[in-house]
């Protein structure tokens, strides 16, 4: 499976919450200033580092920000 595809997936399992976060959250994360949460996901993509952010859409997998 290639990042990308691991984005997407890791993206449905977390829903962001854009829409209950605040304009300057949303501001923060068009300036590049996240929110990373880890997500543990070593059972489908062992030694991956997967991060979501809290308040946008984008997903991060061993360094590389996916926006989905």
């Amino acid at each position: 499976m290639s990042d990308l595809e691991l984005a997407v997936r890791a993206a449905k399992l977390w829903p962001h919450r854009e829409h209950e976060a605040n304009s300057m959250l949303g501001l923060l994360c068009h300036v590049g200033v996240h929110h990373w949460r880890r997500l543990d996901l070593a059972a489908i993509a062992p030694g991956k580092e997967i991060l979501h952010c809290f308040w946008c859409s984008k997903v991060k997998v061993d360094g590389i920000v996916y926006e989905v």
